[in-house]
């Protein structure tokens, strides 16, 4: 998964859009800490839209 905040929500973004599942169900078969994702991606304004499944600047 890329370092960059920027680059690292639009990595989540294709792949939560590619395997049609929510930032939970991507953070649970990835392995990847849900709440640290979302407060690191959030330290630059960057948030997750639970409606449309996508994060957004």
């Amino acid at each position: 998964m890329p370092k960059d905040p920027y680059m690292k929500s639009q990595y989540v973004n294709t792949m939560l859009k590619a395997n049609n599942m929510d930032l939970k169900t991507y953070c649970t078969s990835s392995g990847t800490d849900m709440v640290k994702l979302q407060s690191k991606l959030g330290q630059t304004g960057i948030s997750y839209d639970s409606t449309n499944h996508q994060f957004k600047l």
